[in-house]
Parts: C-alpha cells; sequence; structure tokens
C-alpha cells in the first residue's frame, strides 16, 4: 500500500459539495482502502484540504483523476511515493487504466 496525502483546494471541494464522481465500491474496486479529511483543517493552508489517503498505486492515481490533480508538483510528489511503494513490492502489478 501507499499512501499520499493531496491538498485540495478547499472551495472547488467545496463547490462539488465534497463529492466525487464516485462511488465507495468504486474506491475499493481501483484500491483504495481508505481516505481521511479532517473535520477542522488549518486556515494556514491556503484554504488547502488534506486529503490522506491510502491505496494501491493504480488507487492512488485513480483518486488523483477524480480530483482532476493538475498541480505539478503535487504529481510529481504522488509519483515519487508510487515509485517507492512500487519498488517495495507494494501493488506493483497495480498499473493506472
Amino acid at each position: 500500500m501507499a499512501e499520499f496525502t493531496f491538498f485540495v483546494d478547499a472551495d472547488l471541494y467545496f463547490y462539488g459539495g465534497g463529492e466525487l464522481p464516485a462511488t465507495e465500491a468504486d474506491l475499493r474496486e481501483a484500491g483504495i482502502e481508505s481516505v481521511d479529511i479532517p473535520k477542522n483543517y488549518d486556515l494556514d493552508l491556503s484554504e488547502r484540504i488534506p486529503v490522506r489517503v491510502q491505496g494501491t498505486p493504480r488507487g492512488i492515481r485513480f483518486y488523483a483523476a477524480l480530483l482532476s490533480l493538475r498541480d505539478p508538483l503535487q504529481l510529481e510528489e504522488m509519483e515519487r511515493v508510487i515509485a517507492a511503494a512500487e519498488r517495495r513490492g507494494e501493488g506493483a502489478s497495480a498499473t493506472p487504466e
């Protein structure tokens, strides 16, 4: 398993009602084990909400796609975390679709 914390723009997240275009079953099928969204987040994050996701490399990439993640720094860090998980043999057979 890999774990990655996405920093999501609060306005965009709440504009969508905090809902993703996927069901819990979709997330599980994609390889997501857990999602942790804190109820009280520090405003020092420049109105970005930390969303901690644990899952297979494929699941982490799936979640990034659901969030429409385009931030190059987050994408680079996500791929670094996924590569480390794959080197450890965690989900090495899971490939992005």
